[in-house]
């Protein structure tokens, strides 16, 4: 069901499953085999995003169900006997922490770079997106495009992002690293944008014994905006959670790279203001 409300979200998405290769065809296919996780990845660039998305935005997010579209690999009690796959715990998917929480609503904001791309200000959308999931503010800072570990050549490394918490106030977290390890883009029409990233989080936080918890997860989310006015757009996302080779080695033996989990989300955005379109 989800992934037909991905598809239909996507209603310009002409479906070519014998070769889905770009994104739209595979989220048109409604198969979620075609969602697998990439095996070979290489440093992913920044997504340029259409200019209707400039601007800030009230977001509106909406739990739409979920699959769990491996279930010849894996049974229902395998997947939720297992609380690090992503999704079942709160905060262990940093964009929505708390799956299936209804009428979650928080800021989103899209920039202009000075090379005049249109960017993603994922620093406040993230810090937003878990404030409004959580119901309070939950984040102390977010360190993002600066990685004294990994040098780049042009300053910044979009790739990875840090989330700070406020200590002792989140019982899942104390800090979060985001690594993007694929990502796509793709406008099928001029109202019409997908986007999609393959994420590794690691997520630590305290334990009884005084030693950090460190639990690892990887996940993808598949944007779908479609334009309906100035001021208004509707979207999707569709989150895919799949398998970790350390963290859940007994799953990761029978569906190393094929989604064990998929949960759908309906995106609302409403428009705050005109000023910081130039």
């Amino acid at each position: 069901a989800v992934l037909r409300v991905a598809a239909a979200a996507c209603m310009n998405c002409v479906a070519h499953p014998a070769v889905a290769a770009t994104l739209s065809e595979r989220l048109g296919s409604r198969d979620a085999k075609a969602l697998a996780k990439p095996i070979l990845n290489l440093a992913p660039g920044e997504a340029a995003y259409p200019e209707w998305l400039l601007g800030t935005w009230r977001a509106t997010l909406s739990f739409d169900g979920y699959e769990l579209p491996a279930k010849d690999l894996l049974s229902r009690e395998e997947i939720f006997a297992e609380p690090t796959v992503p999704g079942l715990q709160k905060c262990s998917v940093a964009l929505i922490p708390d799956v299936g929480k209804e009428g979650v609503q928080f800021q989103m904001r899209w920039v202009r770079e000075k090379g005049g791309a249109v960017r993603e200000d994922r620093a406040t959308n993230l810090r937003s997106a878990i404030a409004g999931g959580l119901g309070y503010d939950a984040i102390e800072r977010v360190e993002y495009k600066a990685d004294p570990m990994l040098p780049n050549p042009f300053g910044v490394n979009p790739n990875r992002l840090s989330l700070i918490f406020v200590p002792g106030r989140t019982l899942n977290a104390e800090r979060i690293e985001i690594f993007a390890n694929a990502r796509e883009w793709e406008a099928p029409s001029p109202d019409m944008f997908l986007e999609s990233e393959y994420v590794r989080q690691v997520t630590f936080s305290s334990s009884r014994t005084g030693v950090p918890r460190q639990v690892s997860g990887e996940y993808a989310h598949f944007f779908t905006f479609r334009r309906i006015g100035d001021s208004r757009v509707e979207g999707n996302i569709l989150t895919t959670a799949y398998t970790e080779p350390l963290q859940q080695e007994r799953l990761f033996i029978k569906a190393p790279t094929r989604p064990i989990l998929i949960f759908s989300h309906r995106l609302s955005l409403e428009r705050e203001g005109e000023g910081d379109r130039a």
